[in-house]
């Protein structure tokens, strides 16, 4: 992955701190630095509050490396307070606390840095669900908060429950998880209470979406959407995740409902859905994983859609794709229809740093992403 490097000044290295006096170290630092240095001053501003939960490593890692990377991404854009929840894979860790300050330098107001800060709390997650109380209290009061979720979902615990009744964006990135179907069916009864999740994932659909909107901008195109009945999409072999997505975003548009959902497996993954439409026509999907030799950044990326109908006298069919062996693949799929070809750009912004930076600019629930969400899980609950 690329990560971004932002030119930053550390105001102050992480610093041990009682977990009782974090608050108190932080104005002191802030204090010591408040007259400036070599003629800069440092200013402590936020934003918001962002909260980033680790993957639970061991004691004995190398200090937790990505923080830095989570740093710099953030306080590029914005001076905020970043809190990092650290657990560990041991039980019965105390947690220890750091406090440390960091100043970008393309914030630099003349003699003037506005800085960031950043809370680090380690300990085993026993004990960081016991000081919950004190992590919602370190938040900043009146402004915005986020948390990223970078470790597993466990949508049972507390600390995840607390987090998430918390903040005003849970951050999780879907193309992470390892078994992408069951776990987006975890947390499928989240998008019937309409928590507010944003899922990175999501955000890489962004230009898939616009395109097949644009497809049918024409009149005599619109009207021929509910001819629509044959959908397929292919994906990078790994992870369904965008698939469903972009598959329940176009359901939940279209008014579709999920009647069956079989998956074949075999070289490419083959998932077959069958859909209902409103009055009654059966539509099919398919998703496709194909296998690639270059991943890329991201796992699970869409290669291409083909949007057709059984009515080879409807102008419906549409084929998007990202490169030019998915859009041999889709033109190869043959059939007598004249299909709307489109080509999606590079998508080299779409790095996790980039899509994240984003993310952190918006807040609040996503209504269209939770309206497909919901489709997609009903989707995964007939395999149930």
């Amino acid at each position: 992955m690329t990560t971004l490097q932002a030119p930053l000044v550390s105001l102050q290295a992480p610093k041990e701190v009682s977990i009782d006096l974090i608050e108190a170290e932080l104005r002191e630092i802030w204090q010591d630095h408040r007259s400036g240095t070599d003629g800069l001053v440092a200013s402590r501003a936020s934003t918001f509050t962002f909260i980033v939960y680790e993957e639970p490593e061991s004691l004995q890692a190398d200090n937790h490396p990505h923080h830095d990377n989570v740093a710099e991404a953030i306080a590029a854009v914005n001076p905020c307070r970043i809190i990092n929840l650290c657990p560990t894979t041991e039980a019965n860790v105390a947690v220890t606390a750091k406090v440390s300050a960091y100043c970008p330098m393309q914030k630099r107001n003349q003699q003037s840095l506005v800085c960031c800060e950043t809370i680090t709390l380690q300990g085993s997650t026993d004990e960081l669900e016991r000081i919950g109380g004190l992590i919602s209290a370190l938040t900043l009061s009146g402004l915005p908060k986020f948390v990223w979720w970078k470790a597993s979902i466990e949508t049972e615990s507390v600390l995840f429950q607390r987090l998430l009744s918390l903040c005003d964006n849970f951050i999780i990135d879907s193309s992470d998880f390892k078994e992408a179907a069951p776990t987006l069916n975890n947390i499928g009864p989240l998008f019937t209470k309409k928590a507010p999740i944003a899922d990175l994932n999501w955000q890489r659909l962004s230009a898939w979406q616009e395109l097949t909107a644009q497809g049918f901008d024409p009149p005599e195109r619109r009207d021929a959407i509910p001819e629509i009945d044959r959908l397929t999409v292919d994906y990078e072999k790994g992870n369904i995740s965008q698939a469903l997505m972009y598959l329940g975003w176009v359901a939940s548009r279209l008014q579709w409902r999920p009647v069956s959902f079989a998956q074949e497996g075999g070289d490419y993954d083959i998932s077959r859905i069958v859909f209902a439409t409103s009055d009654q026509r059966k539509v099919e999907a398919e998703l496709a994983g194909i296998p690639v030799a270059d991943v890329g950044d991201v796992l699970g990326d869409l290669i291409s859609i083909k949007m057709s109908s059984t009515n080879l006298q409807a102008d419906c069919c549409t084929v998007i794709c990202s490169g030019t062996t998915g859009c041999m693949r889709m033109e190869a799929g043959g059939g007598a229809q004249a299909c709307r070809i489109q080509q999606v750009s590079a998508l080299d912004d779409q790095n996790r740093e980039e899509v994240l930076k984003k993310q952190l600019q918006r807040w609040g629930k996503d209504d269209l992403y939770i309206d497909s969400m919901k489709v997609v899980h009903q989707i995964l609950q007939l395999l149930a």
